[in-house]
């Protein structure tokens, strides 16, 4: 089963092509076949003010759709942890192996995870770095985000391979991170300085 989640503001589902795209994608590689949805329903009416998060439940056909009230969390530090062969390029409703890594941030509030020594995302979200010279993203995430695809195709990040160690040491003069996805736009969520990083 895959999920798909998708920011929904006063009403408006926001970068709804990419969300659909992005299942036609998932699901040409997992099955073979069209998506089984191309087009998103209407917003339910308690649902059509603030922020809500859609999410998605599907495979072959639509398993499940739900909306709910959002609220960021709280995320003030960051532990790396290495990932080993992790992959999650297709967004599995599944999350055992994210939840597993997550398990070991210690006393920090959520994981930044590592493959092969390279910053890859969080447990839940893309990466920005902010630098003295520009925004970038990690240039091999877990998942291609709609959020973050949207941001490199506006010019308004580059990539770029970071290790674990560069991060921590602020090379590139990256001073921060800053934590986006779907229902993180920029600006959502406070930046992360590099001091409240560990290992």
């Amino acid at each position: 089963m895959l999920i798909e989640t998708i920011r929904v503001t006063d009403g408006r589902y926001c970068n709804a092509p990419m969300h659909l795209q992005r299942m036609e994608r998932s699901v040409r590689e997992l099955y073979g076949c069209a998506s089984p949805l191309v087009e998103l329903p209407p917003v339910p009416a308690p649902y059509s003010s603030g922020v809500v998060k859609c999410r998605i439940f599907y495979g072959k056909e639509i398993g499940s759709l739900e909306f709910d009230s959002y609220r960021p969390r709280e995320v003030k530090t960051l532990r790396l942890v290495e990932g080993g062969d992790m992959d999650y390029h297709l967004k599995y409703a599944d999350r055992s192996r994210l939840d597993a890594l997550r398990a070991l941030r210690g006393d920090c509030d959520e994981i930044v995870i590592l493959r092969d020594g390279i910053v890859t995302d969080t447990s839940y979200s893309n990466l920005l770095f902010l630098s003295d010279n520009g925004v970038f993203t990690p240039a091999v995430p877990l998942l291609c985000g709609t959020m973050r695809q949207s941001l490199i195709e506006r010019g308004e990040a580059e990539t770029l391979s970071v290790t674990g160690e560069e991060l921590l040491s602020g090379a590139y003069h990256i001073h921060s991170v800053l934590m986006i996805n779907a229902m993180l736009p920029p600006g959502a969520v406070p930046a992360i300085p590099i001091e409240a990083i560990c290992f």
